[in-house]
């Protein structure tokens, strides 16, 4: 019986094993003992944190969410500048380390001191700060957002630093020579799942899976296999990349949590040998793009792996494009030889496919079987999401179609490029217009436009010309790995209005005709409130009253004025 070593550390971030335990001691600093397996990836902070504390050195305050890396990061601060590794962090959590420059004082989680302990720190931190550091003392101070403010807000001598720190979290820009505050929740979630993969896949990891006789019927070879591919890998980013497009943030840890299963599905190599042919066929349906979604995995993992509830609403299978189930059941009699052959390469008779069983059922099928549903509803959703991932040429229908964004495209497109992000702004003008008046209002004609600023009962309170208004990209960052993954609207550079995927996809479907086909709480705030803030800056002619009346024969709202 041959068992992989790696698969036994990857199951130490399963975390429905007893293995589980072991990825909260500093599960990335260094190799694990039992196996001679080291995991590191490097980061933008990584280094950010270094040129600091090397070249310009103040206090430094790493927040964010349990599992973000704040200790990870924190330990690493101090093996780079400390003549000795860290085998275990002291009970009380802090650190001096002496340097060329001065002394490093690490804290490496704030939140779990006593209340007394965190004062006395920031009282210290207060008067390093303001005395511009000529004691030589730097701060590295790991902690939880609300715990720090909470603190801060408690004590009245805190108020200068609590000043400090609360406009740094406003914003990144407001960070200076003397104190810098890194929040890692602005660490976009793409950025390191492909590094994971790249590191996890390396084929030194698999060499035991080599002479293994179970290989050709183990899942998690095949999934090891199929992720190493360039474009599965690609698509696993991407599908992340979706998550930075929404704003929804999954920690480091989680992130690992969900490749793990993604590669394994909960198993182990034993688990392997052991299943007879009833069990191997059940394991068969935990391929990665299963996996990915939590297909088949109990409830019990949905309640521990976050990501499996995050990704959910985002899978592929569900959503039905005829063009692509049409491909996926007769794409192999299609009579096109180029969409044949891609059908057998897809949809191979390799182990997910269950060997030979599903051309043969497939066949069945269209033979016999075109009353029975059975077949098609096993089948269909996790077809859809194997060409998802495995899709590699996409000149006759685009993957994006399975998700449940019908704008996506258009929102990718205009990253980076000026000339799609002022086509666009028109649209979303529009867009909004409907959302304000909550009515079919009228598009702007020609290459100008207007935004109006209405409430529900259609009056307008304000127009806002092409020119006041501007659509833009927010920026990179080189302190720590984000990337672009939102605009802003800004008018009169007085108002802004923050687009992220979710409202760029309300306003369009606004725009193309639907009336709030896609209710969102959150979105409705947000531009109730942009609205509020427009017709509190508008300026409108006391004598004339805008509004939107009815205009039958065009089947819209459009504008009209009354005298006063």
């Amino acid at each position: 019986m041959f068992i992989n070593p790696f698969v036994m550390y990857l199951d130490k971030f399963n975390v429905l094993s007893p293995n589980h335990s072991k990825i909260y001691d500093e599960y990335t600093h260094e190799k694990d003992l039992e196996h001679s397996f080291e995991f590191t990836i490097s980061t933008k902070v990584e280094e950010h944190l270094k040129n600091i504390f090397s070249s310009n050195p103040h206090s430094v305050i790493l927040t964010g969410n349990a599992g973000d890396g704040k200790t990870r990061m924190c330990r690493l601060i101090h093996d780079y500048f400390s003549d000795q590794k860290l085998k275990n962090w002291p009970e009380e959590g802090i650190v001096a380390v002496p340097y060329e420059k001065g002394t490093i004082k690490i804290v490496k989680d704030l939140s779990e001191l006593k209340e007394e302990i965190i004062y006395n720190i920031l009282m210290e931190l207060q008067k390093y700060v303001l005395g511009g550091h000529q004691e030589g003392i730097f701060f590295l101070i790991a902690a939880n957002e609300g715990k720090l403010t909470k603190t801060l807000s408690k004590y009245k001598e805190l108020e200068p630093i609590r000043e400090k720190i609360i406009a740094r979290f406003e914003h990144y820009d407001n960070n200076d020579t003397r104190l810098s505050v890194l929040n890692l929740l602005d660490v976009t979630s793409s950025v390191y799942v492909g590094k994971v993969l790249e590191k996890w896949n390396d084929s030194d990891n698999w060499i035991f899976c080599d002479k293994c006789e179970k290989k050709e019927n183990c899942v998690i070879y095949f999934n090891h296999q199929r992720t190493a591919l360039p474009n599965v890998k690609q698509k696993i980013v991407d599908q992340y990349r979706l998550l930075d497009y929404l704003e929804t943030h999954i920690t480091l840890r989680e992130m690992l949590i969900h490749m793990s299963y993604v590669l394994t599905g909960g198993y182990v190599c034993t688990d392997i040998w052991q299943a007879d042919y009833a069990k191997g066929k059940e394991k068969a349906m935990k391929v990665y793009y299963q996996n990915f979604y939590g297909v088949n995995a109990g409830e019990e993992a949905f309640s521990e792996m976050r990501a499996l509830k995050v990704f959910k609403s985002l899978d592929p299978g569900l959503y039905s494009y005829s063009v692509i189930d049409d491909f996926i059941i007769n794409g192999d009699i299609h009579g096109d030889t180029d969409i044949e052959e891609m059908h057998k390469k897809l949809f191979d008779n390799g182990l997910d496919m269950e060997f030979q069983y599903f051309r043969n059922m497939i066949e069945f099928y269209r033979n016999y079987g075109e009353g029975d549903q059975g077949f098609l509803e096993e089948w269909m959703p996790r077809l859809r999401r194997k060409l998802y991932f495995e899709l590699e040429n996409e000149k006759y229908f685009s993957t994006l179609r399975l998700l449940p964004f019908e704008y996506v495209t258009e929102y990718i497109s205009m990253f980076g490029d000026k000339n799609n992000q002022s086509k666009m702004r028109k649209e979303i003008v529009n867009g909004l217009n409907r959302a304000f008046s909550r009515r079919l209002v009228e598009k702007s004609k020609g290459s100008s436009f207007q935004l109006k600023a209405t409430n529900e009962n259609l009056v307008i309170y304000g127009s806002f010309n092409k020119g006041q208004i501007h659509l833009y990209e927010e920026p990179s960052r080189n302190d720590l790995d984000h990337s672009p993954s939102k605009f802003y609207l800004s008018v009169d550079d007085r108002v802004k209005l923050k687009i992220n995927l979710l409202v760029f996809e309300y306003l369009m479907r606004l725009n193309g005709g639907g009336m709030l086909n896609i209710l969102s709480q959150d979105v409705e705030i947000l531009l109730n409130t942009f609205k509020n803030e427009l017709i509190q800056i508008s300026e409108p002619d006391e004598s004339i009253l805008e509004i939107y009346r009815v205009d039958r024969e065009k089947g819209l709202y459009v504008e009209d004025e009354l005298s006063i």
